[in-house]
């Protein structure tokens, strides 16, 4: 293997399942298996003395856990990734959502297939994407590991290169408003009527400089938004966790959130989100009303769409094919969305891989009644879907993460 490659290792207490994740992760170009330990105890003494990117982390050893070792490896060494590999159980759920809110960068459930060239398959299947970021975000080029007792370097954003289909001729479309380091809770003056910002480069000290210019009226932000949703993936736990948080608990109105992950760990979030935001977050049952102040989570492995009836809109859950990948997919809810509800959205795309929810913002978009605000790059654990959105020139506005949930509750008021 080349020394320029995506240096891992495999943390798990079963020698089986160790050997399992070494030839999935190495079956992926450009990444290699340096070590192995069956511990957090041993891989922190290990991970002292060799150069390692990316450890794989089981959630439940002996002697020292997951979530402690993870403590250990943000704390000592941050400019390792970890992605904790984790059985399917609530308990190990609740240990998931919190590990992605301490700092992990994704997670990858085992395989329940008994065959082992099936679970190898599963787990490749699950590790490439996520490898594959890692790997772009060195500008797409493989670099030396680098010694663990020197400074991280600073590496690049993570540059997703995604096949979308451009804003169609004559189609009208907002442009965004750059968001970094305002400490206004309201939009900038005049977004809604007459002015937006455009980004035209980045000044010395890296900061965004803004330009106004006009924009047509009949915006539907002369008025408040009637509903909220927000479609999230890599990073998004913890980013939902910080937006939520800066959003009263006394919304007026309805809020539909897609993250992708598969079943029983939405219900972690859920109750994570409850206690840590204020707001009653709840994994969605099909046929809810959707009413306002009520927060409805898409549950994993399930589609979340909703239905028109009479006045009321109401939940839908199905098990359709997978959409961008996905089971929920953000695409799914904005388009049932579109047909459905016939009053101002506010739309918020937060960090992720891919491109899901694009798509549905330009659907929402045609019908003409959609604001959409994206998560700023540099505040991105992976800038991919907010980045497709902006690129496709549908984004009102690209807000960093500490300042989203003060901006949409202020186009909120």
């Amino acid at each position: 293997m080349a020394s320029n490659s995506l240096k891992i290792m495999v943390v798990d207490d079963t020698t089986t399942y160790r050997m399992i994740v070494r030839k999935s992760a190495e079956a992926i170009a450009g990444v290699e298996v340096v070590d192995f330990a069956a511990n957090g105890r041993i891989a922190l003494d290990k991970l002292s003395r060799i150069a390692v990117d990316v450890v794989l982390l089981d959630v439940e050893m002996p002697e020292m856990d997951g979530l402690t070792t993870l403590h250990h490896i943000t704390k000592q060494y941050p400019q390792i990734a970890v992605v904790m590999v984790s059985g399917a159980s609530h308990t190990n759920a609740d240990i998931v959502v919190e590990c992605l809110n301490s700092g992990a960068f994704d997670f990858v459930t085992k395989p329940l297939e008994s065959d082992i060239d099936e679970s190898k398959g599963a787990l490749i299947a699950s590790l490439r994407p996520i490898l594959s970021v890692l790997l772009a975000r060195r500008g797409g080029r493989l670099t030396p590991a680098v010694p663990l007792r020197t400074p991280a370097p600073v590496r690049p954003p993570v540059q997703d290169v995604v096949d979308v289909p451009p804003v169609g001729a004559g189609e009208k479309v907002w442009q965004p408003v750059v968001m970094t380091g305002q400490t206004s809770l309201h939009p900038p003056a005049g977004v809604a009527k007459t002015v937006v910002s455009a980004r035209v480069g980045l000044a010395a000290t890296g900061r965004v400089v803004e330009r106004p210019r006009p924009q047509s009226s009949g915006s539907p932000w002369d008025k408040k938004p009637a509903l909220l949703l927000i479609g999230s993936s890599t990073g998004g736990p913890a980013a939902l966790t910080q937006v939520l948080s800066g959003i009263p608990a006394a919304l007026s109105i309805p809020v539909l959130i897609v993250q992708h992950m598969p079943a029983l760990f939405t219900t972690s979030l859920a109750a994570q989100l409850t206690r840590s935001t204020g707001h009653a977050v709840q994994e969605a049952q099909h046929d809810q009303t959707v009413d306002p102040g009520k927060v409805f989570l898409a549950p994993g492995g399930r589609h979340l769409s909703v239905k028109r009836q009479g006045t009321l809109l109401r939940t839908v859950l199905h098990d359709g094919p997978k959409v961008n990948g996905c089971r929920p997919a953000v695409d799914v809810l904005f388009m049932s969305v579109m047909a459905s509800f016939a009053e101002p959205i506010l739309a918020v795309i937060l960090t992720g891989m891919g491109n899901d929810g694009a798509n549905g913002v330009k659907g929402l978009k045609r019908v003409g009644r959609t604001y959409c605000v994206t998560q700023s790059k540099e505040s991105c654990v992976v800038y991919g879907m907010p980045r497709v959105v902006e690129e496709m020139g549908l984004s009102d506005a690209s807000v960093a993460l500490d300042q989203m949930g003060a901006y949409i509750a202020g186009l909120c008021r």
